[in-house]
């Protein structure tokens, strides 16, 4: 594996959470997100899907890492995020962390970006929660101008479309329930 395809293992990303000091909250959504992204990771390579799932364990972890000193500096958390992944030399993560509040589009298959995004938007706080509900969330804490309404509105677009594609690779459609929590949500 090249150094350009490194991937961190659980225990090192977990390390690189601790010493980044992330808020309580902050981690245990990353560590829910990380749980349904490799989710359905896994039930779209049940359907022929070639995702790497160590690489989308690593970014789903560490999709927030910077997401804590943002709240005081106001930075954009998946830029910074993307460089400080990427000066521990896992560029590939890197690059998903940079894509998961807005992957880059690509062709008809669905990216490791596109699932770390939608688990994102999937997972209020610590529990998995329809789009509506994450997406009204985000409106009523970060809308605060028409300009963040028209972002929010179209990331939500966005997520539906990324659902959308997932379905058509399920056989059968899409259910959700293999995403809840144990314990619901």
């Amino acid at each position: 594996m090249s150094e350009n395809h490194a991937v961190p293992d659980r225990s090192t990303c977990l390390a690189i959470m601790d010493a980044s000091d992330m808020l309580p909250h902050i981690r245990l959504h990353s560590l829910e997100v990380c749980r349904v992204a490799v989710a359905l990771a896994r039930r779209l390579n049940e359907r022929g899907a070639r995702y790497d799932i160590a690489e989308i364990e690593a970014a789903a972890l560490l999709h927030d890492i910077t997401k804590t000193r943002s709240l005081s500096t106001g930075e954009n958390h998946s830029l910074s995020g993307c460089a400080a992944v990427a000066a521990h030399g896992y560029h590939g993560v890197a690059d998903i962390i940079r894509q998961h509040v807005a992957p880059d589009s690509g062709g008809p298959d669905i990216s490791a970006a596109e699932i770390v995004s939608y688990a994102d938007k999937r997972v209020l706080h610590d529990r998995v929660v329809s789009l509506h509900e994450r997406f009204a969330y985000l409106k009523n804490r970060y809308g605060k101008s028409p300009l963040d309404i028209e972002r929010i509105d179209a990331a939500h677009q966005r997520t539906r479309e990324i659902e959308r594609r997932i379905a058509l690779m399920l056989p059968g459609g899409f259910h959700v329930d293999f995403l809840d929590s144990p314990g619901g949500g």
